[in-house]
């Protein structure tokens, strides 16, 4: 028997998790009385993949610009809907982190922030209200951030990287990097170069 997947993970810190012992507690009671009644023992199959990985990765990128309007602070990243398309889908929720750089302090600025993505599109937004893409939402930060901080989206170790608007906007895709179990940096996946992206397109002689 295949449960499948869909086990909820709790990307946001308001968001709880799936308890799998308590979920898993009434199935596997299930299994032993057919088992009881029947004399035959089914073979549980589950798919956890989002449950194990999605905040096993991040995807880290810069402030290129902060910019200041009547209603709202704008953080415009250098990455995108092309990297986590989730926000601009279905209003999904990511944790967002300054790293701030050199050795700035972030000040005693209550200040929020709407953080945008570097498409040509009002859809790539990262801090959409819960389940409306379309909705901005202010953001702190814990403090005030400058061109040139460090930003991480948490929560993006599922439906992120494999589900990215690939080549929009003509950007390339995202090295990949693994921290080991000994703090270890490695590349498992090389930025992608112009001639990679155009490596497809055949000529055509009119």
């Amino acid at each position: 028997l295949n449960l499948g997947g869909g086990f909820k993970v709790g990307r946001m810190s308001y968001e709880k998790s799936t308890d799998l012992s308590v979920v898993g507690a009434p199935v596997m009671e299930s299994f032993r009385q057919f088992a009881k009644e029947t004399g035959r023992e089914i073979r549980l199959e589950i798919e956890p993949g989002t449950f194990l990985v999605a905040n096993a990765g991040a995807l880290l990128a810069s402030v290129g610009d902060v910019v200041n309007t009547d209603l709202h602070s704008f953080i415009k990243l250098d990455a995108g809907m092309t990297e986590v398309l989730r926000p601009s889908l279905y209003g999904a929720q990511h944790p967002i982190v300054v790293h701030r750089a050199g050795d700035q302090s972030s000040g005693k600025s209550d200040k929020k922030y709407v953080v945008v993505g570097h498409c040509c599109e009002s859809g790539d937004l990262f801090s959409c209200q819960p389940g409306d893409p379309e909705a901005l939402q202010e953001r702190y930060l814990g403090g005030e951030v400058r061109i040139g901080d460090l930003v991480s989206i948490e929560g993006a170790g599922a439906y992120c990287s494999g589900m990215s608007t690939k080549n929009y906007n003509s950007f390339p895709e995202a090295p990949e990097v693994l921290l080991d179990k000994n703090g270890q940096i490695h590349l498992i996946r090389k930025r992608q170069s112009l001639d990679h992206m155009l490596e497809n397109e055949v000529n055509y002689d009119a």
